[in-house]
């Protein structure tokens, strides 16, 4: 993919949606098995996603999708620059100094900072203001979970140097329906990949968390025990004893509508598990999965097929081409560059940036209406 300044991708300071990946640049897999050292590393996909747990709680920053493959990583973060204005001056060192323990630690549950380090850091001409930033910063985020893993891993392999690539890559989600192609095609990785045959085996994705996440609420349903889970929240609105469910504490994935989603889009969550309970996408889970459960099904037997109707009409809500879905989801490295959205919209953002154009603008034409 051709260079590009990270300037003319990321806004700072705005809410903004963001497709980031990484990889390891050592022969050694990063999980997974390693025919070449024997050894399995696939306990390293957990070490991964409970950093990223503890990194969603302390960052204004909203895991979207993610997959933990052998040799990379994917994510989609939103950026809530607007959330991390709601933080006090204290909550914004608190949580900063966690971050800075878990970026240089071996470990990844922090403790909490002293008194003394939290007014050394609030004693400091504008400090609060640069963390307040951080706070919502892609860069400084995926910086904290590369380098924790990175200094793990090297300790374990008893070796120095570098991990992972010089930096790692990222592109714009500039529309709706651009975060639900990546998001399918971050799901997918697993299947694309021959690691597994059906979304539910991927263990180590957003899908996976999102379905074990519904099978608990819907037993929870039926038992009867919704009410009394709410009534485990304490007056504050944050969760006392309840256990975190598996995808507590990603981004939640249905786009509420209605009069009041101007205002309740600027509350924090509700839970300590992550930024702020705003949706990101205008489907259901259950829509969500029939999606992505046919669209895994087509890609891992190599076939192709017509849209069925039940799930042709998600796709024209959100103004993307049925015919160009499994193209769109199985090229999508090599269809889309630094920015997905429709022409008009890349358009858009290529004026914005004093650019002539982004690569992808035919991909575009071909995908959205």
């Amino acid at each position: 993919m051709a260079a590009c300044a990270r300037s003319h991708i990321v806004a700072k300071g705005e809410v903004g949606v963001y497709h980031c990946w990484n990889r390891c640049v050592r022969r050694a897999f990063l999980c997974g098995y390693d025919r070449f050292t024997r050894k399995n590393y696939n306990y390293r996909r957990g070490w991964i996603r409970k950093l990223q747990q503890q990194l969603a709680r302390l960052f204004a920053i909203e895991i979207a999708f993610h997959a933990e493959m052998q040799n990379h990583i994917h994510l989609i973060l939103r950026t809530r620059p607007d959330i991390a204005a709601t933080w006090s001056d204290e909550e914004v060192v608190k949580r900063w100094l966690q971050i800075a323990q878990l970026k240089r630690g071996r470990r990844d549950e922090p403790s909490e900072p002293t008194e003394a380090r939290i007014q050394k850091e609030l004693a400091r001409k504008g400090r609060v203001q640069q963390l307040r930033a951080r706070l919502s910063d892609v860069s400084w985020f995926m910086g904290a979970l590369c380098e924790n893993i990175a200094r793990r891993s090297n300790i374990e392999d008893g070796c120095t140097g570098r991990f992972w690539e010089t930096r790692f890559s990222c592109r714009d989600l500039a529309s709706e329906s651009a975060i639900l192609i990546c998001g399918i095609y971050v799901d997918l990785n697993p299947i694309r990949a021959g690691e597994a045959r059906v979304p539910e085996q991927a263990r180590y994705t957003s899908a996976v968390d999102r379905i074990e996440g519904r099978k608990l609420r819907q037993a929870a349903a039926v038992l009867g025990q919704a009410q009394q889970s709410s009534d485990r929240l304490d007056s504050s609105g944050t969760a006392d004893t309840e256990p975190m469910p598996p995808d507590g504490w990603l981004c939640e994935l249905t786009l509420a509508s209605g009069p009041d989603v101007d205002v309740q889009a600027g509350l924090r969550s509700s839970t300590p598990w992550r930024a702020s309970d705003k949706g990101i996408v205008s489907l259901s889970l259950d829509e969500y999965l029939q999606l992505l459960d046919w669209t895994g099904r087509k890609l891992a037997a190599g076939k192709r097929g017509s849209i069925p109707a039940e799930l042709a009409p998600i796709l024209d809500r959100l103004e993307i081409h049925p015919s160009a879905w499994l193209d769109a989801i199985e090229g999508f490295e090599k269809k889309f560059g630094r920015i997905v959205a429709s022409v008009s919209g890349m358009a858009k953002k290529a004026a914005e940036t004093g650019r002539r154009w982004f690569r992808g603008i035919s991909a575009a034409a071909e995908t959205f209406h």
